[in-house]
């Protein structure tokens, strides 16, 4: 969270710089006046934007177009707009430009629960270098042998739209799912289930496509019941088939659970075509529990 923190004063630092590095430069001789050099109320909008990242769902999103808005839909605040139009411009593209930078800092480990043992990798060379995130990879294998084989990821990402605990872990998933962002970082799990199945997969032809189902599912754990954002999805070879949207080959589970700061924490289970799990413990139960605990 310490980082969020940083952030978040960096983008009040600007706003107060903006004005500074303004006045320094102008033939202007007059007081520096920090209060009304934004107009009527315009430091007031770009100090609570920064405060509102810390409360509103999907933060940015929401409150950029929320603020300039109320900002214009008064004749005095469009009359303030002319005037002050451009240093709130500069001032706006720069919060969002430290926003966005705030995206590259470096997130907490990811969840790793003893009963898992040690990770089989600790990397992904096939991640995202943007937005920054930490990933572990186990595979699980059956005892009995057969296709009850698992490929569990435990992640930590960080978000650069929102410092809010609230409705994190929906408002990146959907936007995961709006970009397919979410592609680069299976290519991993893609290559272990490759080894473990008997037909071939190439991870740079596969699809994942949504499942309808619900969006959120209540695990019961040790500490208490969690309510957590799901995904599921069809794991689909572009090459064993023909059809557009490929054959599916596996299925995959995602749960995610947000924290203050815009750190989410996210676990992927990846499991072949036949695993039992698809059908009688389509969520995950006890690994979501291992995980939460």
């Amino acid at each position: 969270m310490l980082g969020s923190v940083l952030v978040s004063l960096s983008m009040v630092a600007v706003v107060y710089a903006l004005v500074y590095l303004k006045h320094r430069y102008s033939s202007d001789d007059s007081e520096l006046d920090y209060r009304n050099a934004y107009g009527q109320y315009g430091l007031e909008f770009l100090m609570g934007c920064v405060i509102f990242l810390w409360i509103v769902p999907y933060g940015i999103l929401v409150i950029l177009p929320l603020v300039l808005i109320l900002s214009t839909i008064s004749p005095a605040g469009r009359a303030s707009w002319k005037e002050f139009g451009k240093i709130r411009a500069y001032a706006a593209v720069s919060m969002v430009v430290v926003l966005l930078m705030g995206g590259f800092v470096p997130t907490s480990e990811p969840k790793s629960p003893d009963e898992w043992g040690e990770p089989l990798f600790t990397e992904n060379p096939n991640a995202p270098i943007y937005p920054a995130g930490k990933q572990y990879t186990w595979l699980m294998l059956p005892d009995e042998g057969g296709l009850n084989v698992e490929i569990v990821q435990s992640l930590t990402i960080r978000t650069s739209h929102q410092f809010s605990k609230l409705s994190l872990a929906s408002s990146t998933l959907n936007i995961a799912d709006t970009f397919n962002m979410q592609q680069s970082r299976m290519n991993q799990a893609i290559e272990l289930l490759d080894e473990q199945i008997v037909f071939n997969i190439d991870p740079e032809e596969m699809k994942l496509l949504a499942i309808e189902d619900k969006a959120k599912h209540t695990f019961q754990t040790a500490t208490g019941d969690h309510e957590l954002d799901i995904r599921l999805y069809d794991l689909r070879s572009l090459t064993l088939s023909s059809d557009p949207n490929g054959i599916k080959v596996g299925e995959v589970f995602c749960a995610a659970k947000g924290a203050w700061g815009g750190e989410v924490n996210l676990l992927v289970i990846v499991r072949p075509i036949g695993h039992t799990g698809i059908t009688q413990d389509r969520y995950a139960e006890s690994l979501v529990s291992q995980w939460l605990s």
